[in-house]
């Protein structure tokens, strides 16, 4: 039995929301095929899983297409990625499992982040965190060559994040470090992320939202640290198949300009997509013959030697 569902744009993210509460994000990623995985909200967070399914979909026009028929998320202020926060407790990058267990610890028992800290000086990684009286968060770390740099950090839903350097100090490493080992480890935040990564689920927010709507990028593949499927993993690993994805990649851009345009271009839809197939297969067989002149170039050399 399908559950029913709610569906929303984020970006270049379809968002899907289930009536049992569970949260799915979908996008495309290469020619016809797209990824997906689970999405957590944390407060004001909506933060992307790790993609955990790759299947042939949409090609990149036909799904922006279907994006900009759906309604905005607007069920958090803000979005981030679980592959830039990191445990408090191990530093690794968040997995899903981890979210799932803090979400369905917080429904159980109520609790919600500590945001009455006690001023003070904590360890965090190679990070010195101070509070100071009037409620105000910094970080500082070993910058080299004998210097130290900090700035402010940012609380946002139970964690914390890291603004950018505003300043740079004198200090010897063995100086800083001996003081950074005396100190308490930081155990205020739910997670943590060395850069101020939230972006604003909704562009008009980002006049209203100071730095936190600084960034509106759209991350890569590399945001999800899960390993590709086989087909993909061995496709970068030999160079003809990557050159030919990258040809792929390329011919799917013009196929979205050309069906963009005017309505004669689109008669020579067969002409263009033959004469860029035939230019892929004479780079691939090119590339094969200077590989094979290669290979009896230096065999022929190690004989004469």
């Amino acid at each position: 039995m399908m559950m029913n569902e709610s569906i929303y744009r984020l970006g270049e993210y379809l968002i899907r929301e289930y009536e049992n509460g569970l949260l799915r994000w979908e996008t495309h990623f290469n020619f016809g095929v797209q990824r997906s995985g689970k999405c957590y909200i944390f407060g004001n967070i909506l933060i992307l899983g790790n993609w955990s399914h790759e299947e042939s979909g949409y090609l990149q026009l036909e799904f922006s297409e279907l994006l900009q028929k759906l309604p905005v998320w607007n069920g958090t202020h803000y979005y981030c990625f679980a592959s830039e926060l990191s445990d408090v407790s191990t530093g690794q990058s968040l997995m899903n499992d981890f979210l799932e267990r803090h979400i369905a610890l917080a429904r159980s028992t109520g609790s919600k982040p500590l945001m009455d800290m006690s001023p003070g000086m904590f360890r965090l990684g190679r990070y010195q965190i101070t509070v100071n009286d009037n409620g105000e968060v910094s970080w500082q770390t070993y910058g080299g060559l004998n210097r130290v740099v900090g700035g402010r950090c940012v609380f946002e839903s139970g964690i914390l994040f890291m603004d950018e350097q505003e300043y740079e100090g004198d200090q010897s490493k063995r100086e800083f470090l001996k003081k950074l080992t005396q100190l308490t480890k930081w155990d205020n935040s739910v997670a943590w992320c060395r850069s101020l990564v939230l972006r604003a689920c909704q562009h008009k927010q980002s006049e209203n939202s100071g730095s936190i709507a600084h960034n509106q990028d759209t991350m890569d593949e590399y945001s999800f640290n899960y390993k590709p499927s086989a087909p993909y993993l061995n496709a970068y690993k030999e160079p003809n198949k990557r050159l030919l994805l990258s040809g792929f990649n390329w011919l799917e851009k013009v196929w979205h300009r050309i069906c963009g345009g005017k309505r004669w271009l689109k008669y020579l839809i067969p002409l263009v997509l033959v004469g860029l197939m035939l230019g892929l297969v004479m780079i691939l067989h090119s590339l094969e013959k200077k590989s094979d002149l290669h290979h009896w170039s230096k065999d022929h050399h190690e004989h004469d030697d």
